[in-house]
């Protein structure tokens, strides 16, 4: 049996549930704290890369540098500004700019985060095509997993970290399901060299706000990783507000599918109207990136607060504890604060036992928190937006002030306060 304290872990059993970038960091993270880990994927061997983008302060990129979790030289993209614009007849092709907020980003391209923490772990570690079906502690202290084909592996600590609909939430907390926001999310990103120029994204991220909803436009590498003009990547997202999330998720074969479609799923007319949308609500030229942006998908914004992050030997992570919308920061984003927590945790506590009470107090506060900041900016961003050209940069500034009150940078891993690198959520 494994024992805590004095800054390691020697020799625990651990099974990480779900192997994107949540689930990798955390089987990274306890390795290295002396665990003997086993992480179960149910896909094969590469997971799907849609050229996506994930947003992060500064920070953060130090953070996972420091701890070896990226290389050094990965590439990225910076921003300080976020532009708040509305449409405006006078300002047809970029909108009115009513404010430009300062918010320093990092863009990481979502498939270089991945294969950078992929191939810090073996395939002796990284177990493809096995999906869990169930998760269940025994008499004995242990954790049994058990496989689709009925096989069950023991464990002494269980750390799930498989997404939105997670086995390990539903076998803690039956009763919490997941709720729909009232608005999908729908996205895409398209090649910089399908432009003619990209000037109005440098160095800023751009949000056109529009009645009922907004969108998000950055620049990220390349699939390549290059950061020259020319060769990067458009990412954007559009939320929108749908009152049946069912119906608007139905394929065109008339199945209704779980949280997220394609378009080449979807019925015939029903991309041409978000691309209609798109043409009627914003700047000219971001509705162009939207039209010409192949592959695209949709999914159902949802959220859920947790009672803890833990229970006994089976621990959450990511998405598959509290389950912030996307306004708040990636799930991905937060399940690497999960893992690094965790791990430093597991050095530091005197047990095994206190070491995961303490990161479970540590996550359910900072991490709920962070879903109630999705729904400030929820509010903000989408279900009561206002005229953002009514506004000049002191109203907006006013406003979004009043209407957001829980401080993002709570959530930095950088920052000081707790081990695991989460500051205080309640300061």
């Amino acid at each position: 049996m494994a024992e805590a304290g004095e800054g390691r872990v020697r020799g625990l059993k651990v099974a990480v549930i779900g192997g994107s970038i949540a689930g990798c960091t955390m089987a990274i993270e306890l390795e290295r704290a002396g665990c003997d880990v086993t992480l179960f994927e149910r896909a094969g061997e590469e997971l799907k890369d849609r050229g996506a983008g994930i947003a992060v302060p500064p920070s953060v990129i130090e953070t996972l540098i420091r701890r070896d979790l990226v290389d050094a030289d990965t590439p990225c993209l910076s921003a300080e500004k976020e532009l708040r614009i509305w449409r405006a007849a006078d300002e047809l092709r970029c909108g009115r700019v009513a404010w430009a907020q300062p918010s320093a980003y990092r863009f990481l391209n979502w498939g270089h985060l991945y294969r950078n923490l992929r191939k810090r772990l073996s395939d002796d570690v990284y177990w493809f095509r096995h999906r869990v079906s169930a998760v269940r502690e025994t008499p004995g202290g242990t954790v049994g997993v058990q496989l689709s084909g009925g096989q069950v592996r023991d464990f002494e600590l269980v750390v799930c970290a498989d997404g939105h609909r997670s086995v390990g939430r539903r076998t803690l907390f039956p009763e919490i399901q997941p709720e729909y926001a009232g608005y999908v999310l729908w996205r895409g990103a398209l090649a910089e060299r399908a432009l003619e120029e990209c000037a109005a994204l440098e160095g800023v991220a751009a949000r056109p706000g529009f009645p009922g909803g907004s969108a998000l436009f950055y620049l990220v590498p390349g699939m390549g990783g290059s950061v020259e003009p020319g060769a990067r990547m458009v990412n954007w997202s559009l939320y929108t507000q749908v009152p049946d999330p069912n119906e608007f998720l139905t394929d065109k074969a008339g199945r209704i599918h779980d949280g997220s479609l394609s378009t080449a799923a979807m019925p015939p007319g029903r991309e041409a109207s978000l691309k209609r949308l798109a043409r009627e609500v914003l700047p000219d030229f971001y509705a162009g990136i939207v039209d010409q942006s192949p592959n695209t998908f949709v999914h159902a914004v949802l959220d859920c607060e947790v009672p803890a992050y833990r229970r006994g030997r089976i621990c959450l992570a990511g998405d598959a504890g509290a389950l912030a919308r996307p306004h708040a920061g990636s799930g991905a984003l937060k399940g690497m604060r999960n893992a690094i927590a965790l791990a430093e945790a597991l050095r530091a506590g005197p047990t095994i036992e206190d070491a995961l009470a303490h990161w479970s107090d540590w996550q359910t506060a900072a991490c709920n928190d962070l879903v109630r900041l999705g729904r400030q900016l929820g509010r903000a961003l989408v279900t009561e937006i206002p005229d953002w050209s009514r506004m000049d940069e002191a109203g907006m500034e006013k406003w979004f002030r009043s209407v957001v009150t829980v401080p993002s940078e709570t959530f930095d891993p950088g920052g000081p306060g707790d081990p695991g690198g989460f500051p205080n959520p309640r300061a």
